[in-house]
Formats: C-alpha cells, sequence, structure tokens
C-alpha cells in the first residue's frame, strides 16, 4: 500500500504545478507588476487585520489625560462578572457631579475599540462606562458564550445600575451609547429604561429576522455572508424559536409596546449610508418608527473609495465625536 505521506506529497506538487503555471500566464498577460502587487496588498491586508483584531489600543491611552478604573459588572449570572472601565478626566473636579454614559461595543469586538469615540467624551467632561460583553474581550470564559444574544441583551440593565452607583456621577443624568450589536441593546434594552435621558445607536438594526431574510439568497455578497455568520451564531443551541428570540432583541418590537418610554426624540442616530453589514434602510425604517427630527441623525456618505469597513466609520472618528459630544452636551442645559 503507498503510504500517505507519498500520496500527500504527490497531492501537494500537482497544486504547486498547477499554481505556478497559472501565475506563469497572468504574468505573461499582465506583467510582473501585477504579481507584486498582488502580494504586497495580500499582506498589507492580513496584516491591518491582525492588528486591528488583536492591538492593545488601551496601552496607547496617556494615565496623564484619563483616569481609568478597571471594575467588575455584575452579569445576570449569579457570581459572574462582566470586565469594564470607568473612564474620566483627570482635571475634573471629584466634588462635581457628572454626566454619565455607558458605551456598548460591537458584535466580536471588545471595550478598547472604542476608545476613538469614549476618551474625546472623556476629556469633555462625561464619565464613561464601558464593559466587555458576555463572550467578549476580557469577559471571555467558559460561562460566557459569545452567542448568547439574550443573555447580553439582559445584561444591559446591570450595567445602568453600575453606572448609576458610581461615585460622582449624576444619576438623574445618564446616557448610553452603542454601536452595531450594542446599538441594538441601547435601543431595545435602553430604550425601555427611563433612567437614560439620552440613547445613540451606531450602525443599528431595526429588525434583525427581517435583515437576514432580506438577505437569505445574496450568498455571494459580503453583507450576505456576514449576516448568516450573525445568524449561525445566533441560532446555535437555541432554547426557543428564532422569531421569540428576536421579540426580545430587536428594537422594532420596544417601539411597539404599549406603554411607551416617554419623549421618543432621546433617541440619536448615526448610520453609514452604504452601510455594508447593516443595511441604511434599516436606520430610515428607526427615524421613521420614531418620527426623529433631523437634528437627531447623522447619516454619513461612503467615502470615494470602496472601503469594505464602513460599518465601522473608519475615517469618521473625528464627525462622529463631535457628534456625540453635542448630544451628552444636551444634558448640561
Amino acid at each position: 500500500m503507498i503510504e500517505f505521506r507519498i500520496i500527500l506529497l504527490s497531492f501537494i506538487l500537482t497544486v504547486f504545478i498547477y499554481a505556478t503555471y497559472l501565475l506563469f500566464l497572468i504574468n505573461i498577460i499582465f506583467g510582473f507588476i501585477f504579481l507584486a502587487v498582488l502580494i504586497i496588498n495580500t499582506l498589507s491586508l492580513l496584516i491591518i487585520y491582525f492588528q486591528y483584531l488583536f492591538w492593545p489600543y488601551h496601552k496607547w491611552i496617556s494615565t496623564s489625560l484619563v483616569n481609568i478604573q478597571k471594575v467588575e459588572i455584575p452579569s445576570k449570572i449569579p457570581g459572574k462578572y462582566l470586565k469594564g472601565l470607568v473612564i474620566r478626566d483627570k482635571k475634573s473636579d471629584p466634588k462635581e457631579k457628572q454626566i454619565g454614559i455607558l458605551f456598548h461595543h460591537g458584535y466580536a469586538s471588545k471595550k478598547e475599540r472604542y476608545f476613538h469615540f469614549i476618551i474625546p467624551l472623556a476629556l469633555n467632561g462625561f464619565t464613561v462606562l464601558c464593559y466587555d460583553a458576555r463572550g467578549h474581550g476580557e469577559s471571555k470564559n467558559k460561562t460566557f458564550r459569545s452567542n448568547d444574544f439574550v443573555g447580553i441583551m439582559s445584561d444591559v440593565k446591570n450595567a445602568i445600575d453600575f453606572l448609576e452607583k458610581i461615585d460622582g456621577v449624576d444619576g438623574n443624568r445618564l446616557i448610553m451609547m452603542g454601536h452595531s450589536m450594542g446599538a441594538i441593546a441601547a435601543l431595545s434594552q435602553g430604550y425601555q429604561d427611563k433612567r437614560l435621558k439620552k440613547i445613540v445607536g451606531l450602525a443599528a438594526s431595526f429588525d434583525l429576522l427581517e435583515l437576514f431574510n432580506k438577505y437569505k439568497r445574496k450568498i455571494f455578497s459580503v453583507t450576505g455572508i456576514f449576516l448568516k455568520i450573525i445568524k449561525r451564531k445566533i441560532t446555535k443551541n437555541l432554547k426557543f424559536p428564532l422569531k421569540e428570540i428576536n421579540k426580545e432583541m430587536s428594537p422594532r418590537y420596544f417601539f411597539d409596546k404599549k406603554h411607551l418610554v416617554p419623549n421618543k426624540d432621546r433617541v440619536y442616530l448615526v448610520h453609514c449610508k452604504k452601510d455594508i453589514q447593516i443595511d441604511f434602510e434599516e436606520a430610515l425604517k428607526i427615524k421613521e418608527a420614531l418620527n426623529l427630527p433631523k437634528e437627531n441623525v447623522l447619516f454619513l456618505e461612503k467615502p470615494e473609495r470602496k472601503y469594505l469597513n464602513s460599518h465601522s466609520f473608519m475615517g469618521q472618528a473625528t464627525i462622529i465625536s463631535d457628534f456625540l459630544i453635542k448630544v451628552a452636551n444636551g444634558l448640561k442645559e
């Protein structure tokens, strides 16, 4: 019998020969420059991608500007805690009560990735609480699963409770901001909490299941692939039908409740018109459902070049931070 390693070696050599032949043909047609550009671009994308995933963003922050305090927020699971940070300006007056802001990250992300929004807020006189949701960042452990979306949503109330009790925070002036999954949490769980005077959803979804169904057949689009991954994560080991789970998550079902929280215009939206993960129509549906005034929305045009990260607002941090600060300053008036 022929050894497996001989078969494997033959297979690798065959693939190598065909790949070399293909590259040879490409070089004949396009020239050597094509191969060089392909290799450089591939390496650059890999470097940027892995830096984005694993780079320790918090180590870039100067503690001469802000105080960063590590905290643990109780989850809905008794005895289990979520890792968080309380960030405030080092020059702030400890005797003066500050507006408290809860910032919730997106799916497959972590709190440090939003420091480009959080630090400017802290430097403008706000106390910001950010934390890693279940199965994310420093909150990864055997108990917490990143696909436990219902559990992630249920922890929001505890986070608001924690924010309200932080020393130096004015419990009557609380705000919640969130991106993507965090925006869904803000516009569902946060929307029903009367303690939150303002809510900001960055790249929020109106109805997740409706969004899934819209892109069900677009298996080759970036949006379609992303949403299929998210749907697979949510539906893994479900104890209840997805339709029921969706009602516990999607903002539309919280807007439709009989006992609406007064002052719907306390909601603010930020969305890129060419978001390739959460369709812009989702933002328009939220705006229409709540009849939001134009002052409450920041809709961004897509840059001329086709960036894959329009969902994460790359290159728009200054514009968005200015908007977030103005929203928060509204509670000072």
